[in-house]
């Protein structure tokens, strides 16, 4: 197998004018059998931010508002918003070489994930990738799906191959994570995007399942990408002020695939 020394990727969305008032939402898919991790935030203030409650943030993770991969809040304090012009949390006061984080006031940034070791996550709130915050590795091939045992017809339980996926293939997601899964015939309800995963297989960690109701028998094909979320916070009040474009970077790590 071959292996190169990583894939960097800048992800630039569209200025986002009122992202103080009302979040906005933006999706990354990574490369197939990659890992990833958080190394920059960048925002190109547009409109000066307004903190009220709290100051308008961006940040990555599994779902609306979470903060497991990747957090920059957009001020100096927690309640006094950046100018027009560009910021970068890396350029932050910045400790920890990695993970790296900025704590002038509470959780200001945080990079890489947080801790390579320990169960937790620096400023995030999910605990069980390994390391913690990481952002898993997807690209898994289905090989079976069923009626879920547990909730009946009403959730589908999707099985992937560890011959094909590695072992322990799903060890590293979480309830609540974005699934894309595409290709399936046969249970052909599956299928969709940015589908919430309701529960997981903690022993062989082999299966996850959906709010989907099943249908017919799984006849073949199928695989499963993982989403990941980036949330423009809004401040925390509907008269927020304040917008601008943001900039993900994020390193992949892993087999070269393509």
């Amino acid at each position: 197998m071959a292996y190169e020394i990583s894939d960097v990727e800048l992800w630039q969305f569209p200025e986002a004018s009122t992202w103080a008032g009302t979040s906005v939402l933006r999706y990354i898919m990574g490369p197939k059998g990659k890992v990833g991790f958080v190394r920059d935030l960048f925002v190109d203030v547009t409109t000066s931010m307004v903190g009220t409650t709290s100051v308008p943030e961006l940040q990555v993770g599994i779902s609306s508002g979470d903060y497991t991969y990747g957090r920059y809040r957009l001020g100096t304090t927690t309640t006094a918003g950046y100018d027009v012009g560009p910021h970068r949390a890396s350029q932050e006061y910045i400790t920890g070489n990695p993970p790296r984080a900025g704590s002038d006031f509470a959780s200001h940034v945080v990079l890489d994930g947080g801790p390579y070791t320990s169960v937790g996550i620096s400023g995030g709130s999910y605990g069980t990738q390994v390391p913690a915050g990481r952002i898993p590795a997807s690209g898994w091939t289905i090989s079976n799906v069923v009626s879920s045992p547990a909730n009946g017809s009403s959730y589908s339980r999707i099985f992937v191959n560890p011959t094909l996926n590695g072992a322990n293939p799903l060890k590293d997601l979480v309830t609540g994570n974005l699934v894309n899964i595409q290709g399936v015939t046969g249970s052909t309800s599956v299928n969709g995007t940015k589908q919430a995963i309701t529960s997981i297989d903690t022993t062989n960690y082999l299966w996850f399942e959906v709010n989907q109701t099943f249908s017919t028998a799984y006849a073949a094909g199928g695989f499963v990408d993982l989403v990941i979320v980036v949330t423009l916070k809004a401040n925390g009040a509907a008269s927020g002020n304040g917008g601008g474009i943001p900039r993900v970077k994020i390193q992949w790590v892993g087999p070269e695939t393509v």
